[in-house]
């Protein structure tokens, strides 16, 4: 299919926001016969309907079918280029995701999406405000308020914002427009941009520091991939501490000095800040941010100030890879073995690897950088030679790693005769730290105050109605809470099994980790860092900044603690229930557990004072626990391959999870019967059981989710071209009512 813009022909192929994998075809009207680009959105009829759609190809084929004209034109130049549009069409193709779907998440929300007839709004609003310059003769007689309204903005640095100045010096706005009117002042009205950036944080000066031998070792490396330009592929391998990110100034200052832009990507909305602080410092108003905690308007402007240039440096989270920066030379993946990287909805693509992709159509350089890669990216390295290793093995300023101390809980056990919250040795250094005044991490990957609620008598639990997990106890809403569906039920006062009152709160989250501290330091100022503290917009960055500020003392929180931060006055790290994810049914769950401890391990000592780090855990002896304690990626990464050898998974094998879903558990049951025939038929074409396995179908591990049951399916290959041609085909046999009860999820990163 041709992307040529301009091309000639009387029809064109149109992507709609609508979750079928073809395009459409409409006939172009005489009036508009020229004026079509590939990569420009048009107005098309669909059904009842009016959808707002992008031009993929402009042709002269006659389709079998009689062709409906298109109504509209929106752009009449191309709002997508060349290469994202075919980065658009790599995604839809290898993630079996709808080319609608895929280019609607590429763009800013809004511009893809339903047309409504009364109100054309193909794009967001621009923000528009007045603003007051003095005019070019002197002024007339003026009023003495006038005269000092006059004098005030000659102080000034023109233009001022109309509203502003009038609140700062106590007039209304009608006594400036008088003076419009006398020629005294220009007053008019431009479109300005919606800033996200934190304004106290503008002016921050610009920080250098002078590269350890390591840094300016791997820094010298890329230097020279830079020059010589083209694709290329880097493992940025440090230690927690390390100064990756002073690396990955270094490296987007000299691709700014060759007249080319950079794209950072972070995976949390918590750390974009952080990032585009120390980005801002380097590069002031060249850098945008991109992520989805920012306002439709927000977004649409940094959009716009990318795409017209001003831009050169983006930070931002996993859909910030599809910015529109022109001459792209760096492609940056930091902590690039982050899950958060994996999009949970369709289009189910990979940030990461979309990153690789682009970074392969813009000829440019992608680096990726982790103290714990993701298993995949590692052996790419170490066995493919698809990766250059760059590795930093030191912290800067030879600062040492953090001292682990492991307590065996079953001791603790033993010696108190009942379970313990804390133990004796993370209880006594808390209180330690508090005395020197230092920080304190506390990290308990589970919110909430308790995991779940029994009754004593008859051992029948609180489970949620719509999914099969059971209802976790939140003490700030007091309240019962699924963490899928959001589903809300008050506490009960007697079992609705056997009726009997003898409820039984098991287990414990942060809420309850929080409440035990602020009971047993009073002194202590603490905070918590979960999803249910961050519901509101800026709560986070308030957590952030006070904990930062050394206004808290102790900070609970999740794995969103984990990552990325950097704190000096952080002394001593507590991680309760260590071995919490390795319960997980997940073959990526050691892998997961070692990664999140070795990451929260790093925030302890990344200051002048050594850190130490307490891990509580009931599993001492799992290796993923063990090399975690000690920071050795390697050393896990040989232990851990063997497993995924023997069982083949990834990095030995890729991955499809098939999930059929719908509200009745017999047709669901059918249809993932029908669909594993359909996949077994088509593997006789183009495989075999040797090189592409399918497991199941069977109940997935959580069999109701949101009220739909759930059957899942997982195929094992060794080549993925036969993957695709297995999943086309026997996709191509599911009528399109049976297939929106599909989810197809190539690579996944979750198999739940």
């Amino acid at each position: 299919m041709s992307l040529l813009g301009n091309a000639p022909g009387g029809f064109v192929e149109v992507a709609g926001p609508l979750p079928i994998r073809h395009t459409f075809t409409y006939r172009i009207p005489s009036r508009l016969s020229g004026a079509l680009q590939v990569g420009s959105r048009v107005v098309v009829p669909f059904q009842r309907r009016k959808l707002t759609g992008l031009v993929l190809e402009v042709h002269d084929r006659n389709p079998e079918v009689e062709a409906k004209p298109l109504l509209e034109q929106v752009d009449p130049e191309p709002i997508l280029g060349a290469k994202l549009l075919e980065l658009g069409r790599w995604i839809s193709d290898y993630y079996l995701a709808a080319p609608g779907e895929v280019f609607r998440v590429m763009l800013p929300p809004g511009l893809l999406g339903r047309k409504r007839p009364e109100k054309k709004k193909y794009w967001p609003s621009k923000r528009r405000l007045a603003i007051v310059k003095l005019a070019a003769r002197p002024p007339r007689s003026l009023t003495s308020r006038q005269q000092e309204i006059w004098l005030e903005l000659q102080k000034r640095t023109l233009p001022v914002l109309l509203a502003g100045f009038c609140r700062q010096v106590g007039c209304g706005d009608d006594v400036l427009r008088r003076m419009a009117d006398q020629g005294a002042l220009e007053i008019e009205k431009v479109d300005v941009y919606r800033s996200p950036f934190d304004e106290a944080g503008a002016d921050q000066a610009e920080v250098r520091h002078v590269l350890t031998s390591e840094q300016s070792a791997a820094w010298g490396e890329i230097r020279k991939a830079l020059d010589r330009g083209g694709f290329q592929r880097m493992l940025l391998f440090g230690v927690t501490g390390s100064g990756k990110t002073e690396v990955y100034l270094n490296a987007i200052e000299r691709v700014l000095e060759k007249g080319q832009s950079a794209l950072v990507l972070v995976p949390e909305i918590g750390l974009t800040p952080q990032m585009s602080r120390a980005f801002r410092s380097w590069f002031g108003d060249q850098v945008a941010i991109q992520h989805s905690g920012l306002s439709d308007g927000e977004r649409f402007d940094q959009w716009r100030r990318i795409r017209s240039g001003r831009c050169r440096v983006v930070v931002g989270t996993r859909s910030a890879v599809f910015t529109p920066l022109a001459k792209l030379g760096m492609i940056i993946v930091d902590e690039e073995h982050d899950s958060s990287y994996k999009q949970e909805e369709m289009p189910r693509y990979h940030g990461r690897d979309t990153a690789l992709k682009r970074g392969q159509l813009e000829d440019a350089l992608v680096l990726l950088g982790s103290a714990t890669p993701q298993l995949e990216t590692f052996h790419g390295a170490l066995e493919k030679k698809r990766f250059r290793c760059l590795k930093i093995p030191k912290r800067i300023l030879d600062r040492p790693m953090p001292t682990v101390h492991v307590v065996d809980m079953r001791h603790e056990f033993e010696r108190h005769g009942k379970a313990a919250l804390f133990s004796t040795l993370l209880e006594d250094g808390i209180g330690r730290r508090l005395q020197l005044r230092q920080q304190v991490l506390i990290l308990l990957n589970r919110r909430g105050y308790a995991a779940a609620v029994l009754c004593r008598s008859c051992g029948g639990t609180e489970t949620c109605p719509h999914c099969s997990i059971s209802l976790t106890h939140h003490l700030d809403w007091n309240r019962l809470l699924c963490h899928y569906c959001g589903y809300a039920r008050s506490l009960p006062e007697k079992c609705r099994e056997c009726g009997k009152p003898y409820i039984y709160y098991v287990g414990e989250g942060t809420e309850k980790i929080q409440q035990w501290l602020e009971g047993r330091f009073p002194e202590a100022r603490i905070d918590r860092l979960d999803r249910d503290s961050v519901r509101r917009r800026g709560s986070l960055q308030r957590i952030l900044s006070r904990f930062a500020g050394h206004r808290t003392d102790i900070l609970v929180g999740t794995q969103m603690i984990a990552k990325g931060h950097d704190f000096p006055q952080v002394t001593l790290v507590g991680v309760l229930s260590a071995e919490m994810g390795l319960r997980i049914a997940d073959f990526r769950a050691a892998e997961r557990t070692f990664q999140l401890l070795t990451q929260v391990s790093g925030r302890a000592g990344r200051g002048e004072e050594p850190g130490d780090v307490i891990v509580q855990t009931y599993y001492p002896n799992h290796y993923s626990l063990k090399y975690a304690c000690q920071q050795d990626y390697e050393e896990f990464y040989r232990r851990e391959v063997v497993f995924r050898s023997r069982f083949r998974y990834p990095p030995f094998t890729a991955l499809a999870n098939l999930v059929v879903r719908g509200e009745k558990r017999e047709e669901v049951r059918d249809l993932a019967a029908s669909l594993a025939q359909s996949l077994k038929r088509h593997r006789k074409t183009h495989s075999d059981p040797q090189r592409l396995r399918i497991l199941g179908p069977a109940p997935a591990a959580l069999e109701r989710l949101r009220k739909e049951y759930r059957h899942q399916i997982l195929i094992k290959t060794t080549n993925r071209a036969e993957l695709h041609r297995v999943l086309g085909g026997a996709l191509g046999e599911v009528d399109g009512s049976s297939r929106r009860r599909i989810v197809v999820d190539v690579d996944p990163v979750n198999l739940l």
